[in-house]
């Protein structure tokens, strides 16, 4: 039986996200004002999602596994600091679209794409470390009720925007077989009217077909 993961469906959702970012942010014409806005705003939620995803990592996961592999958490949390130094310059680069004028704006939507690129190259190496790591050291010195009270703890402390947006690029970044078992999950474990809400979000985010599929073989 799979053990329980805490890192590999939130990554392939980070994935997702990032991957999307990065296609609207490369094909902008930063020459037309609103699309150069909607992309910043969206970036804006972009980064704050990948910034809360280490912060709660270093929150809950960390410590408990510090207890275990001290050197291979401090290795982890010293790649945290360079992506804070990365989002940093991501968000200098996208306060400086925000505050061109429309003369200089292309130019400074080219430097925002070079410094995002520069950002998710660096991430997304640090999420495939993570999972050859710290995930095999959860699974060696965790039962999966151990884990799932940290999985536990992590969702009980995620504002409900955070949350949702969370679930949603799951829904994008997920394999069939990953949301019937998410879902499934989700129809033991939460109340009637908050199930209701998932069922909806996965309407609104997956292709009809798909999302019949997958409603059905997990049994809503």
């Amino acid at each position: 039986m799979p053990r329980l993961d805490l890192f590999t469906a939130i990554h392939k959702a980070i994935r997702a996200m990032v991957y999307d970012a990065g296609g609207r942010l490369q094909t902008t014409d930063f020459s037309d004002g609103r699309a150069a806005d909607e992309t910043t705003a969206h970036l804006v939620s972009v980064l704050s999602l990948m910034r809360e995803h280490h912060d709660t990592e270093e929150e809950f996961v960390f410590p408990e596994v510090s207890r275990f592999d001290k050197p291979l958490v401090d290795e982890l949390q010293s790649q945290h600091r360079t992506i804070e130094t990365l989002l940093a310059i991501a968000g200098d680069a996208v306060a400086a679209v925000e505050a061109a004028d429309a003369a200089a704006r292309p130019e400074a939507g080219d430097e925002l794409n070079r410094r995002f690129n520069e950002l998710v190259a660096y991430y997304l190496e640090h999420l495939a470390h993570e999972e050859v790591t710290i995930l095999p050291t959860t699974w060696e010195h965790f039962s999966d009720a151990e884990l799932g009270a940290i999985q536990g703890a992590i969702m009980t402390s995620l504002r409900p925007r955070l949350a949702l947006d969370g679930l949603s690029w799951m829904f994008r970044g997920l394999n069939r077989q990953e949301l019937v078992g998410m879902l499934a999950g989700a129809k033991a474990a939460m109340p009637a009217a908050a199930l209701e809400g998932i069922k909806d979000l996965g309407a609104a985010t997956l292709e009809p077909e798909r999302w019949a599929l997958v409603r059905e073989q997990a049994g809503l």
